[in-house]
């Protein structure tokens, strides 16, 4: 009988099992400095809208993001996380579970694929950072809209505020396929 429970409590759970993330969302756990990383002063703060809802990087927590949209949140050993396939853009909702405790602290978009653990999502669906191309951007915007021109296949542009107490690192990096943008991932670190 106590198994059973458990099993029914595992089943009703908003937290899935275990797991990591695959396809493009995989790339989260790569942490390799010979990416190029460029200074710029613009805000890369997103905007986020799902479903009639507006989230906020590191104030929203993903649970809420699940809820909106009726998936779960699959718990892994570095992150927590939810996919959403929407149009022609897979949308990856990420907290990393050392300091983001279920907050919203990256989010990463790819053309839509077949991609493993995204679900269906036919509501508005938005993420967009005011004056910052994203996906399927050509390489030449990015050189005309940041400072520094962009070089490789990997490219991470970050901006630092400083609110007094604590600084806000927000970034943005950038994966070229063919001389336009393939996928990113955006990301906010608060730290005091």
């Amino acid at each position: 009988m106590k198994y059973i429970i458990l099993a029914l409590a595992a089943m009703a759970s908003p937290v899935a099992m275990s797991m990591q993330m695959t396809g493009f969302g995989a790339n989260y756990y790569q942490d390799d400095s010979s990416i190029p990383n460029y200074d710029t002063n613009m805000n890369l703060s997103p905007h986020v809208i799902v479903g009639d809802n507006i989230f906020v990087m590191e104030f929203s927590n993903i649970a809420d993001i699940a809820k909106a949209t009726g998936v779960t949140v699959n718990q892994g050993d570095q992150a927590s996380w939810l996919c959403l396939k929407s149009k022609d853009v897979d949308y990856w909702f990420i907290s990393d579970n050392e300091m983001g405790q279920g907050d919203l602290t990256s989010i990463a978009l790819t053309k839509s694929g077949q991609q493993k653990g995204c679900s269906s999502y036919s509501g508005d669906l938005s993420v967009s950072i005011k004056g910052v191309p994203l996906l399927k951007a050509p390489l030449e915007k990015l050189s005309s809209i940041f400072s520094s021109k962009p070089a490789g296949n990997v490219i991470q542009y970050c901006s630092e505020i400083n609110y007094g107490d604590f600084t806000q690192m927000n970034c943005i990096k950038y994966y070229v396929e063919n001389k336009n943008v393939s996928g990113l991932f955006i990301s906010q670190i608060t730290a005091s």
